[in-house]
């Protein structure tokens, strides 16, 4: 890999963030609420990078991402229900599943333009979570509960808040390095072209379905990983992971974060597992807060919160951050 490869690839920021999130259980106020809550923030982070990848470089807005996402908890909890303890088994299940189910969604969503395929992709998500939602077979409305903890290798078990921290962090780091390889890439830049002119990109002979199911796929199943990864977590699997509602919280915390970056996601998720969390222990109508302070962003932070970067440091806005 040559020099300018690597630079492009791994940026100093990134790698510098990472090393410390992985000092951060170290530190004393980091119980086990924490080290759940940090979970949280950076599965839901890395899901909204992966959406990003639609929304900031594609310009598709997808409003059925919580299917991926349950899908891939499901195909976990199913297994470890059924005594298949081994993380690998549920991961590749979990791709199996979600990589069938995107091969459908893009292949359909893909051939209408705007507001047609968000509605498409809505649609498709529905049909799934009244699927699971009414059939017993997997729990109805309850879902799959109380599942073992997933083991890694041989006896070792994913059964403690630590050991999840840093299998996410491990997801994150993966999936933060696959998407800064895709968007360097000429397959990134083509994104962008079929984001500013999806004429002209097909003007230029560029297969604009195919490149669009493409990065649909690869949004699905890095989402759909990260749903294998939380039945670890929660001990559970329900239809509500599936609700258009969530859906609409991964879209928020890409706008919160920034859209056309792949940090910023990662940075909007966190804040917004945070500013949930904080906000719900003091109102019930939390929402409300949430509300206006994605009203505040969208108007006077159009480039989310990783635009203040941008800001202090008199750089342009790129969409490869």
């Amino acid at each position: 890999m040559s020099r300018a490869v690597y630079a492009r690839v791994f940026s100093r920021w990134a790698v510098i963030v990472w090393l410390l999130l992985m000092l951060l259980p170290a530190l004393p106020f980091m119980s086990k609420f924490y080290l759940l809550l940090a979970f949280d923030a950076l599965l839901f982070g890395t899901i909204a990078m992966s959406l990003d990848l639609l929304m900031g470089y594609t310009g598709l807005v997808s409003f059925g991402h919580a299917a991926f996402f349950g899908l891939g908890a499901y195909a976990s909890a199913a297994l470890l229900e059924r005594g298949i303890v081994s993380l690998w088994a549920c991961l590749l299940l979990a791709v199996l599943v979600v990589g069938l189910y995107a091969l459908v969604v893009s292949f359909f969503a893909t051939a209408r333009r705007g507001i047609y395929f968000a509605l498409l992709t809505l649609i498709f998500a529905e049909v799934v979570y009244t699927f699971f939602r009414y059939t017993q077979t997997f729990g109805g409305s309850d879902g799959i509960q109380g599942v073992a903890a997933p083991r890694l290798v041989g006896d070792v078990a994913i059964d403690s808040p630590l050991r999840n921290y840093y299998l996410v962090l491990v997801y994150l780091g993966l999936a933060y390095l696959a998407c800064r390889v895709l968007v360097t890439s000429h397959f990134g830049r083509v994104l962008v072209a079929i984001r500013e002119n999806e004429d002209r990109a097909r003007f230029l002979g560029y297969n604009v379905q195919r490149y669009k199911m493409a990065v649909c796929m690869i949004s699905a199943l890095l989402t759909g990983l990260g749903g294998a990864l939380y039945p670890g977590r929660s001990a559970f699997a329900t239809p509500d992971l599936m609700l258009w509602t969530v859906s609409g919280e991964f879209i928020i915390m890409v706008m919160i974060g920034g859209l056309g970056t792949l940090a910023g996601p990662v940075v909007g998720g966190a804040f917004f597992v945070l500013l949930q969390e904080k906000v719900s222990s003091y109102v019930d109508w939390y929402f409300i807060v949430i509300g206006l302070v994605l009203i505040f962003i969208v108007l006077f932070m159009p480039r989310g919160l990783l635009g203040i970067r941008d800001l202090l440091g008199g750089r342009r806005w790129r969409t490869t951050a």
